[in-house]
């Protein structure tokens, strides 16, 4: 019997939060920019701190925006745990692209881009960058393993590519920019990872002692009319 469920190829890379205390970060950065401002000049350094303002709240539009997609799309795949009778026989039979549906598959991605925007918003842009990588990358290999009858009923944006905007290209490991407020958009994370739903395991074919008198009858007659 195949497998009737498929979950997403992890990333290999682990994401490690080192997490410290608030004032001492922000005392860190504070002298790090008092630093900086004496080898550059407050001048420069404003200049500076406006770009990566700027490049800071295009990337967290993007994270934004993916995470809205991501939970349009686990929305479409929750909903096909109502429509059982459409795929079931694919299901248990092991076609091709049909497994279970799963919209708790997409909790990685969201945690991922989660943690990203979070860095972000509180300053460490490189970081931040690098956890959108991998969120990335994470997202592709889950849309890799949604069964095909989700994949069907996704608009256009909804398969659109994913890419990071070029914007990050030019973000190095320890860059970093002015701390903002959270966007109320990265709310769509919780969402999606509150999501909690699954389909039951669906049973192999051949199942008649589950079939109705009506469903017997339907495959008697396709039978029927192959000979």
């Amino acid at each position: 019997m195949r497998s009737s469920e498929k979950k997403p190829a992890g990333t290999d890379r682990q994401v490690k939060t080192i997490r410290g205390k608030g004032k001492r970060a922000g005392d860190a950065d504070s002298k790090r920019l008092q630093k900086i401002a004496k080898q550059i000049g407050n001048d420069v350094l404003t200049k500076h701190l406006n770009q990566k303002g700027s490049q800071r709240d295009e990337i967290l539009a993007f994270i934004c925006s993916r995470l809205k997609t991501i939970h349009g799309v686990q929305a479409k795949e929750k909903h096909e745990l109502k429509n059982e009778r459409s795929w079931y026989k694919e299901v248990a039979k092991g076609v091709d692209g049909y497994h279970l549906p799963d919209p708790t598959r997409w909790h990685e991605s969201a945690r991922l881009f989660q943690k990203a925007g979070q860095a972000i918003c509180n300053g460490h842009l490189g970081k931040g960058v690098q956890l959108l990588e991998k969120a990335l990358e994470q997202e592709r290999a889950t849309y890799d393993s949604v069964p095909k009858m989700v994949k069907v009923k996704l608009d256009a944006h909804e398969k659109q590519s994913n890419n990071a905007p070029a914007s990050t290209q030019k973000v190095t490991a320890n860059e970093f920019c002015p701390s903002v407020t959270q966007p109320k958009e990265m709310y769509y994370a919780d969402r999606i990872l509150n999501v909690r739903a699954n389909a039951k395991p669906t049973p192999p074919m051949p199942y008649w002692w589950l079939q109705t008198g009506d469903e017997l009858e339907e495959e008697e007659e396709e039978e029927e009319e192959e000979e």
